[in-house]
C-alpha cells in the first residue's frame, strides 16, 4: 500500500508541473473584435514530458518501479510514434478561431525548446499578430485498482493566446483529462497500449476534451460546425 501511495503521488506530481502556477484568462470581447486578418502562429515544442505507464507489477518497487514505468512508457512513445496531441488541440482550436474571427493561420515550421517563455515567443515570432501556444504538461497511464488488465491514460496541456504587439497573454486555460469509463473492459489494455491503438485511441479522445474545454473556458469562440484550418504558405 505504501509503495503503490508513493507511485500515485509521484504521477500526479508529474502530471501537476506548472499547473498550479498556470492563471487562466478569459478572451475579452474587444480583444477578439480586432482579429479579423490577423496572422495567427501556432508554436511547436522540441520535446515532450515523460509518459509513465504504470503497472501493478512495477508499483510493487516504489520509485524504482517509477522509473521502470517512465523508462516503458516512453519506448511505448517513441516505438508507435505517437505525436504531441498538443498539436491536435492546436489545430482545432485554430480552425475555430480561423473560422469565427478571420485569422490567417501558420504552423510552425521548427520547434521551440520547451522551456520557452512569453518574450521568447515573442521574439520568435514577431513577424505574426498572435501565438497560439499549446503545450503537454503531463501524460500517463495506470491500471484500474479493481481491474488490472485495464488503463487509464491521463493527459493535461496548457493553452495560451499571446499578443506579439504587446507581448501579452490575452486568453490562458489548462485543460486535464481523466477520463471516466462505466466498465473498465472499454478501456484500452496493456497490450493495446503497447501497440499504440489503444493509446492514439484515448489520447484522441483527450485532445476532443480539451479543445472543447479550452474553448468555452478561455471563450476564444463559439461553438459550432467549423472546417479543416486552410494553413498560410
Amino acid at each position: 500500500m505504501k509503495a503503490l501511495i508513493a507511485v500515485l503521488l509521484v504521477v500526479g506530481s508529474l502530471l501537476s508541473v506548472g499547473c498550479s502556477s498556470v492563471k487562466t484568462k478569459v478572451l475579452a470581447p474587444d480583444t477578439a473584435t480586432a482579429f479579423s486578418g490577423k496572422r495567427l502562429m501556432l508554436s511547436k515544442y522540441n520535446e515532450l514530458p515523460d509518459f509513465p505507464a504504470q503497472t501493478a507489477v512495477n508499483v510493487q518497487f516504489g520509485l524504482v518501479g517509477v522509473m521502470t514505468a517512465i523508462s516503458n512508457g516512453n519506448a511505448i512513445i517513441r516505438r508507435n510514434n505517437i505525436q504531441d496531441p498538443a498539436m491536435g488541440i492546436s489545430r482545432q482550436l485554430a480552425q475555430g478561431m480561423q473560422a469565427n474571427h478571420g485569422f490567417n493561420v501558420t504552423e510552425a515550421a521548427d520547434f521551440v525548446a520547451v522551456k520557452s517563455d512569453v518574450p521568447e515567443l515573442v521574439s520568435r515570432y514577431q513577424d505574426y499578430d498572435y501565438v497560439l501556444d499549446v503545450k503537454t504538461l503531463g501524460w500517463s497511464s495506470i491500471y484500474f485498482p479493481t481491474d488490472w488488465d485495464n488503463y487509464r491514460v491521463i493527459y493535461s496541456a496548457h493553452a495560451r493566446l499571446i499578443s506579439v504587439e504587446t507581448g501579452q497573454v490575452v486568453a490562458e486555460q489548462v485543460c486535464s483529462h481523466v477520463p471516466d469509463y462505466a466498465d473498465t473492459n472499454q478501456a484500452p489494455s496493456y497490450v493495446q497500449l503497447e501497440n499504440g491503438t489503444g493509446l492514439n485511441a484515448t489520447l484522441n479522445k483527450s485532445i476532443e476534451y480539451c479543445v472543447d474545454h479550452i474553448r468555452a473556458a478561455a471563450q476564444l469562440y463559439n461553438e459550432g460546425q467549423v472546417e479543416d484550418v486552410a494553413l498560410v504558405e
